[in-house]
């Protein structure tokens, strides 16, 4: 639909993000690679060519892996084809969609594939950046932002004691907690396991299991 009406950046933010899902639900997914090479074809003067190939190659890499299926262009690896010079070239380019989809992927394959002392200087750099700025996409990466940027800020305050992860994780538990009221179905897991591990954080061991 959204590529009937040409909003390509949506198409592919939602497609990007559509494929981690599936990925990390293990659902299947019919592979597209077809489309995938039509499409690049009919962009190849498009100004964002580059960040539109790092939100295409993850759809048809991870949509692959799913059916069983050797993609002749091998596995992608979060950490190749979404660096801090990416995250850097699409905020300078005013493209903060595109910046906050690829943070939001890159926070949930680290905490997941637990790269956690990788992610830090970006998630210290950009969480606070999205957080006082607000996000710039659409509620969808919103909420993978600062779930997962909860989790890790709680993973890093262990360690360290230092206040800002704190309050980055602080930050995401009110947010999921005005999520839950409008939705418990939705949220009310994931409030429920940022409270347990803020209480980790503490030192609260009962609270936490609780």
């Amino acid at each position: 639909m959204s590529l009937k009406y040409g909003l390509i950046d949506n198409a592919l933010s939602t497609g990007m993000l559509h494929a981690y899902r599936a990925l990390f639900t293990g659902s299947l997914l019919k592979p597209f690679s077809k489309e995938v090479a039509l499409f690049m074809r009919n962009n190849l003067e498009r100004h964002k060519r580059r960040l539109m190939h790092l939100c295409v190659a993850p759809i048809f890499s991870g949509i692959s892996c799913l059916r069983g299926i050797s993609s002749k262009s091998g596995a992608y690896n979060v950490d190749e084809f979404i660096t801090e010079k990416h995250l850097a070239e699409a905020l300078r380019n005013k493209e903060t969609t595109f910046c906050e989809c690829m943070l939001a992927i890159k926070l949930m394959c680290s905490f997941v594939f637990r790269r956690l002392n990788e992610i830090k200087p970006i998630a210290r750099q950009y969480l606070e950046l999205f957080e006082r700025h607000g996000s710039a996409s659409a509620q969808f990466i919103n909420i993978y932002c600062i779930f997962y940027g909860g989790l890790l800020s709680l993973h890093y305050y262990r360690g360290s004691r230092d206040k800002f992860w704190m309050d980055r994780a602080e930050h995401a538990i009110q947010k999921m907690e005005v999520w839950t009221a409008e939705s418990v179905w939705n949220f009310e897991n994931k409030l429920l396991l940022l409270q347990a591990e803020r209480h980790y954080a503490f030192g609260e061991m009962d609270r936490a299991a609780e």
